[in-house]
């Protein structure tokens, strides 16, 4: 919620937040959420990204629909809807995945990854990808929800100053 609601009061012309969830599941508190939808920050629940477009930057994500299945002894679980994919316009990606970093989008997305299977990042949390950034447990900071708030304040801040030279 940090790098959303940074990037919106830094004048991003418009922020998306992309959850894979209902909105009851998202790990964020209703304030938060309020807040950003007050800031104009849309969200798109029950989505999930599946590609990043675009040659030598990001042009475009590819987004497929998904529905919440029942599991005993566990929370509902996402599922992709097939052929429910559809394509957005996009300059800029930045995952906020979890606590540990799921191998098979990182892979997707042919990032690196450090010896602990983290994304590496440079000291703006720019990922081996241009324009994409990372943050918080993606990349090994203390695994903690105030280490990851703060390292996702500094990426949002990063994405200001490289927007800013760019």
């Amino acid at each position: 919620m940090d790098v959303a609601r940074t990037l919106k009061r830094r004048n991003a012309k418009e922020v998306k937040v992309i959850y894979r969830r209902a909105r009851e599941q998202m790990p964020a508190e209703d304030s938060e959420i309020e807040s950003a939808m007050h800031e104009n920050i849309e969200f798109l629940f029950q989505n999930n990204i599946t590609k990043v477009i675009g040659k030598d930057r990001v042009e475009k994500i590819e987004c497929i629909k998904t529905e919440l299945i029942k599991v005993e002894g566990e929370r509902e679980r996402p599922v992709n809807i097939e052929g429910s994919n559809y394509v957005m316009d996009m300059d800029y990606v930045v995952m906020a995945l979890g606590s540990k970093p799921q191998a098979n989008i990182i892979n997707a997305l042919n990032l690196e990854v450090n010896e602990k299977g983290y994304i590496k990042v440079n000291d703006m949390q720019m990922t081996s990808m241009d324009k994409v950034f990372a943050a918080g447990d993606l990349i090994g900071v203390k695994s903690t929800v105030a280490w990851a708030a703060r390292s996702g304040r500094d990426a949002g801040e990063n994405i200001v100053k490289y927007l800013r030279k760019n």
